[in-house]
């Protein structure tokens, strides 16, 4: 299986998702887990964010979660600290020129696997996000326990990982991308993912799976995350 080389390499090659920093002077982009509203209702059982406050975002990539959480939190003028990790400093960079971009002062960045994460003294957090990552590693369940050794004795986590149904369509689209393509540079990948799916017949899954729209017709960073992903894995309720 391909290691955690390869999924660098992805990351520097196409940070994802692609984000412009010139953008957050136009919105902030919000969504779930993370959103402060959530860490109060179920992390905080309604009372605010007050005191000192730390949240990791492991797997932070181009910075959608950590930047929405920083900002929101510098909004209620809370005392917090909010660390972006990530692997990649391709896309730790553009996280880096969005939080500058938007004044941010209360984050951290640090470099590195969240495998890692016993030997980065980072300490202990109030609060870790972790989405859209686990899958994505050789032994989920074991970075997941990583991730719950972080936590302070009242902290919580907010987890993301594919669903198998929602990603209908997908794993036989990468096999076969796999087999047209597997030893071509990542440019010529995406070319020929293109190729697949201009060719793909509207009966076929993945061309039915409306809930893959954004990723199949827009950037390459996405599609790349889609199709060409050197390891991932989705997951039934049960298996969760």
């Amino acid at each position: 299986m391909p290691g955690e080389d390869t999924l660098r390499a992805q990351y520097e090659a196409y940070p994802y998702p692609a984000r412009d920093p010139a953008d957050e002077a136009r919105r902030l982009v919000t969504g779930s887990p993370s959103h402060l509203a959530e860490i109060v209702h179920y992390l905080r059982g309604g009372r605010q964010v007050a005191g000192r406050f730390r949240a990791l975002v492991a797997g932070g990539g181009t910075g959608d979660g950590a930047i929405m959480l920083a900002q929101q939190l510098a909004d209620a003028k809370a005392e917090a600290e909010v660390v972006h990790l990530d692997l990649s400093r391709a896309s730790a960079r553009i996280a880096e020129a969005r939080a500058k971009a938007r004044g941010l002062t209360n984050m951290r960045f640090v470099h590195g696997s969240l495998t890692e994460l016993d030997t980065l003294g980072l300490d202990r957090f109030d609060y870790v996000d972790c989405c859209g990552v686990l899958h994505h590693l050789e032994d989920p369940p074991a970075a997941l326990c990583g991730l719950a050794g972080a936590l302070t004795d009242d902290g919580g986590i907010g987890l993301m990982v594919y669903g198998t149904l929602g990603r209908t369509g997908v794993y036989p689209a990468q096999q076969a991308l796999r087999l047209l393509g597997n030893e071509a540079g990542p440019a010529a990948k995406v070319a020929l993912a293109r190729r697949l799916l201009g060719d793909l017949p509207e009966s076929n899954w993945l061309s039915r799976n409306s809930f893959l729209a954004d990723h199949l017709h827009g950037d390459d960073a996405g599609l790349y995350d889609l199709l060409l992903h050197s390891r991932d894995r989705a997951y039934l309720v049960p298996e969760v």
